[in-house]
């Protein structure tokens, strides 16, 4: 079977907060499911833009009033590092200031998503959380919330089952044209495992 490779949706990436840490839950009281990138090349919106990281189309493009911008992009036959297997899979984009793209777009991985930011009403610092899901029948259940006007949250039944940790469907492509590099704030919301470089290669 044929599969895809994704990448990473910032080129030159830092992890600030991994998939499900004890330390996050401690400190904002809600499960982490998804992961926290910002870029390392600064904070003007040039250097914020977020990239779809493979062949795709835009199934829902919204304001939801908890987690701001957002996007859900399906991505077909993508590869699991972790599980090995090639499944579809729905990424889900939050907090993004601008919004490059519409439903039903197709993407690839040069695309421009948009840029992130810090919008919702979470009261975030710049940054783009991303998380996962092969329920691709419903692309807006997301246990990340508990209710809001967009995202249909616990409150209505979404829950982590068919969610995983979203590093493990993304990769960095350090070769040309896209140059991608990872690093990690190593803070106490990452998992040391999320450290290695090696482990989104």
């Amino acid at each position: 079977m044929s599969s895809q490779r994704l990448i990473l949706p910032i080129n030159k990436c830092r992890l600030t907060a991994s998939w499900k840490t004890d330390a996050y839950y401690n400190r904002f009281g809600f499960i982490h499911y998804g992961v926290d990138l910002i870029s390392t090349t600064g904070a003007v919106d040039g250097n914020r833009t977020v990239y779809a990281s493979g062949e795709g189309v835009v199934l829902e493009r919204g304001y939801d009033n908890v987690v701001g911008n957002m996007l859900a992009v399906l991505y077909l036959d993508a590869y699991n590092r972790v599980t090995g297997r090639i499944e579809d899979v729905v990424l889900r984009y939050f907090h993004l200031g601008s919004m490059n793209v519409s439903k039903w777009q197709k993407v690839t991985k040069d695309t421009v998503l948009g840029i992130y930011g810090a919008t919702g009403s979470l009261k975030v610092s710049p940054h783009l959380h991303i998380e996962s899901d092969t329920d691709i029948a419903y692309p807006l259940y997301s246990p990340t919330v508990y209710s809001s006007n967009l995202l249909k949250g616990r409150k209505l039944g979404a829950n982590d089952k068919t969610m995983q940790n979203t590093l493990e469907w993304l990769h960095c492509k350090t070769s040309p044209p896209d140059w991608q590099s990872y690093s990690t704030a190593q803070n106490s919301f990452v998992n040391t495992k999320d450290w290695k470089t090696e482990y989104i290669n």
